[in-house]
């Protein structure tokens, strides 16, 4: 059985990747699967495109969005609900991905998930952690553009 991540809203090209809208509430997530079938860089994803069929891509980047500004940690995710921003691999372009298309982790591909020490351990560090919430838009000027604060830090 493959696992049911997301729905894509909306994606953008990144220096990771093709970064996908919206994020993936992990205690949800973490419920319906294993502790250890954590998705990590490499794994297989199968998109499911409305009424086109199926394709598959690597996993390029499945974790919090956060930067460090010194000693500080801040994320856009709620640290009490943390979210995951998944980003997929390959050349693909926003054009590329309609929305509506469905995201699923292909079981079938080798996962690192034992690197991770789990969900559970995961779950555990981002809701106890030293996060500074700062809901989208706080870091961007009043015509909308990011101002950068921590950029260069982003673990995006």
């Amino acid at each position: 059985m493959s696992y049911y991540l997301l729905t894509v809203e909306s994606s953008h090209r990144t220096g990771f990747g093709l970064q996908v809208e919206p994020g993936v509430r992990i205690r949800e997530l973490a419920a319906r699967v294993g502790d250890m079938d954590v998705p990590v860089p490499g794994d297989r994803l199968l998109l499911l495109f409305p009424e086109e069929g199926v394709w598959q891509a690597p996993l390029a980047g499945f974790g919090i969005e956060a930067w460090r500004d010194g000693d500080l940690l801040y994320t856009r995710s709620d640290p009490s609900d943390p979210e995951f921003v998944l980003a997929i691999g390959g050349n693909r372009g926003p054009e590329d991905l309609p929305v509506g298309t469905q995201i699923w982790l292909d079981d079938r591909a080798p996962t690192g998930g034992h690197r991770t020490k789990g969900w559970r351990h995961i779950i555990e560090g981002l809701t106890t952690g030293p996060w500074i919430h700062v809901p989208p838009g706080d870091d961007e000027d009043a015509a909308g553009q990011d101002t950068g604060r921590g950029s260069a830090d982003r673990d995006g």
